[in-house]
C-alpha cells in the first residue's frame, strides 16, 4: 500500500517557460539588492554546481550552497564586506511561478493524491531555493492546500539521490519508506534515489535528449517500479498501489 506521494519539482510538476530568461532576472534582482557590480553576471554564470559537488570526496552529494560562493567571491577578490551571503542567495532565487508553469496533468495528479488520503510532499534539487522560499510560491501556482510539506537539497545539505533528503520527506510525512512512492523526471535522482531507501519510483520519461544531470555516472541505469509519459497517467498507477482495506 501506499500513504504518501512525493513528487520532484523541475521538469516533473513544473515545466520551464522558454521565453522566460533566469539568468536575467537574477542580474535584475541582484543590481535591485546590491547596486552595479561587475561580479553579478559572472556570479550567475559560474557553475557552483559542479564546484559543491566536488567539495567535499567523501561526501559527493553535499551541498552547502553559501560556502560554495563565498569561496568564489573571495576567489574572484569579491570584498564581502555589507554582504549578506543569505541576502545575496534570495536575490539569485527566480520564483517557480515566473519561471514555469504547471505541467500537463500536475493539477490534477496532486488533487488526486489529497482526495485518496495520500500526504504529498515536494521534494527537489535547488541550487539557491530553501524550503520555506520554495513553499511561499505555492499559493502563487494554486498549489495551496494540496501540499503538506516541501524539501529542497539546499535546506537538507544533500542533493538527490542523497538518502537524507528523502529520509526528511519521509518524516514530514510521517510514513515509513515501503507506503511511499516518488514520482520524478531523473532515473538517478528520482527513481534511485527512492528505491536506495526502500520507496516506489515512478519515472516520468522525459523527451529525448535527456540531458544528463551533473554528478549521474556516465553507465548508470534505473529501473523504475512504474514508467509514465505524462502526469496525467500517474492516478491509474497510484491507484494500484492504494491500501484497499
Amino acid at each position: 500500500m501506499i500513504r504518501a506521494a512525493l513528487f520532484d519539482v523541475g521538469g516533473t510538476l513544473l515545466r520551464g517557460r522558454p521565453e522566460v530568461s533566469p539568468r536575467d532576472l537574477s542580474l535584475a534582482q541582484l543590481a535591485v539588492r546590491f547596486g552595479p557590480r561587475d561580479w553579478h553576471a559572472p556570479l550567475v554564470d559560474a557553475d557552483h554546481l559542479t564546484a559543491m559537488l566536488a567539495d567535499d570526496p567523501a561526501e559527493p552529494l553535499r551541498q552547502r550552497t553559501l560556502v560554495t560562493v563565498r569561496r568564489w567571491l573571495e576567489a574572484k577578490g569579491v570584498a564581502l564586506d555589507g554582504i549578506d551571503l543569505d541576502e545575496l542567495r534570495l536575490a539569485c532565487i527566480v520564483r517557480g511561478s515566473i519561471l514555469a508553469e504547471l505541467s500537463a496533468g500536475a493539477m490534477d495528479a496532486l488533487s488526486w493524491s489529497r482526495a485518496h488520503g495520500l500526504r504529498v510532499v515536494l521534494v527537489s534539487n535547488t541550487l539557491w531555493s530553501a524550503a520555506e522560499d520554495m513553499a511561499a510560491d505555492l499559493p502563487a501556482l494554486g498549489l495551496d492546500g494540496l501540499v503538506d510539506g516541501v524539501v529542497t537539497s539546499h535546506t537538507v545539505g544533500y542533493r538527490k539521490p542523497h538518502r537524507a533528503i528523502f529520509e526528511r520527506a519521509l518524516a514530514i510525512a510521517r510514513v515509513e519508506p515501503r507506503d511511499a512512492v516518488m514520482v520524478g523526471d531523473e532515473p538517478y535522482q528520482d527513481v534511485f534515489g527512492a528505491q536506495r531507501v526502500g520507496m516506489r519510483a515512478v519515472w516520468l520519461r522525459p523527451p529525448p535528449p535527456r540531458a544528463r544531470p551533473v554528478g549521474e555516472p556516465n553507465d548508470f541505469a534505473a529501473t523504475a517500479d512504474a514508467e509514465i509519459e505524462s502526469l496525467t497517467e500517474l492516478p491509474e498507477v497510484l491507484d494500484r498501489w492504494l491500501d484497499r482495506r
